[in-house]
């Protein structure tokens, strides 16, 4: 993979340790202050609708300036914001309305990092390693998870939700060191002409003339709304229904990192194999086959292993994705189409959290959701089966 490489998953693994920790500390926060399941979704909500804003933006950006500077501002602005939410938690208990607008602060920057962040790995890693570098993403961001929110959930009940934060501030500026080392890369070339216009260049080839990255994100947003109708309130679920302790929650969470691990690495190994359209597809059946199990189980492991079986079936499709992105579109537009292509992806995942908090305020019936979800999973399975995607082939790279 080269050294490059390994110092962009090294700062993004770190910065990832932080983030999951901080990810289990402020729901817990906010479920504390509040108990409401409606209140712990907003949570959900303020971190991903900066995605509907911004993303575009950031695509934009990487396309016009350098990549790594980009990151490494980034890192640096999450890292100033995350240290003034923990010493606003550390001054005492803060109103409600201050903790969402810090945690919507801190999620503006991953808009505009994320399109920097993928857009960069083709000009890292050859393009026959691609997979095996997207499953190294995907398998070190979830493998945090299996240290990530044990260690969350140690840290809030021996030292309180702001030393949670504390760490996530921190991990920003190591994770901006380590990518600051990144030996030059060739910047994006700087367009004069208007942002609406370069916004326009990305729409449409989006929408006209590479219709599968299109279809990929429909897809990706139907699987996130599924999945997110369980995940925004999952917190919640634990607490409240099972009545989980904070290490238990931190042990179902650390199967979802081991199941995203497995997925990462069955995803690098059969794409090579077998096509896409079949792994993205089997991914789909087996994450609501998965999503269904939630409902009979039981107890940390059943419910974990159900959850972990819905995160490598998910790490199968998503490795497949990111691969047939990278490879259909050009690199001048790369941070515009995968920025575009995300919004549209994440657009689904404060729907779904409003969904679920409002039903679950409402109706009191986690039971129902998960059976909607995995129905919906199974559904959108046989669609991807039948949909344009029976067309790509992922052909070997030229020498």
């Amino acid at each position: 993979m080269g050294t490059r490489f390994w110092l962009l998953l090294g700062g993004f693994l770190v910065s990832s340790l932080g983030t999951w920790i901080y990810r289990l500390a402020l729901p817990l926060m906010v479920l504390e202050l509040t108990g409401s399941a409606l209140g712990t979704g907003l949570v959900y909500v303020l971190e991903y609708l900066p995605y509907l804003a911004l993303a575009m933006v950031g695509g934009v950006l990487a396309d016009r300036h350098s990549r790594k500077l980009i990151l490494v501002t980034g890192d640096l602005a999450a890292g100033a914001l995350a240290l003034v939410l923990a010493v606003t938690v550390t001054l005492g208990a803060p109103p409600l309305w201050l903790i969402y607008v810090m945690a919507f602060l801190l999620a503006c920057v991953d808009p505009l990092y994320q399109p920097a962040f993928r857009a960069i790995m083709p000009s890292l890693v050859p393009v026959d390693r691609l997979a095996p570098a997207n499953a190294r993403i995907h398998i070190g961001e979830h493998a945090v998870n299996m240290v990530g929110p044990v260690l969350g959930g140690a840290l809030v009940v021996a030292f309180g939700h702001q030393v949670a934060i504390y760490v996530d501030a921190g991990t920003f500026v190591v994770s901006a060191a380590l990518i600051g080392l990144i030996r030059t890369v060739p910047a994006a070339a700087r367009a004069s002409r208007p942002v609406l216009a370069d916004l326009r260049e990305g729409l449409r080839f989006l929408f006209r003339q590479e219709r599968t990255v299109l279809t990929l994100a429909c897809y990706a947003f139907a699987g996130n709304f599924g999945v997110w109708l369980l995940l925004a309130n999952m917190v919640f679920y634990l607490t409240s229904y099972h009545h989980f302790t904070p290490a238990q929650i931190g042990l179902v969470y650390a199967f979802q990192g081991a199941g995203a691990v497995v997925g990462g690495l069955l995803g690098s190994r059969l794409l090579p194999k077998v096509r896409p359209v079949t792994l993205i597809s089997a991914s789909m059946l087996m994450e609501g086959v998965s999503i269904l199990a939630m409902i009979p189980a039981r107890g940390p492991l059943l419910i974990g292993l159900a959850w972990m079986g819905q995160f490598a079936a998910a790490g199968v499709g998503i490795v497949a994705i990111m691969t047939v992105r990278q490879r259909l579109i050009p690199d001048h537009l790369l941070g515009r189409v995968l920025g575009t292509a995300r919004m549209i992806a994440f657009l689904a995942i404060p729907m779904a959290a409003l969904a679920a908090g409002a039903f679950e305020s409402v109706v009191h019936n986690a039971y129902t959701l998960m059976a909607f979800a995995g129905v919906a999973g199974l559904t959108i399975a046989v669609a991807a089966g039948r949909s344009s995607l029976r067309n790509v082939v992922l052909e070997p790279a030229a020498p």
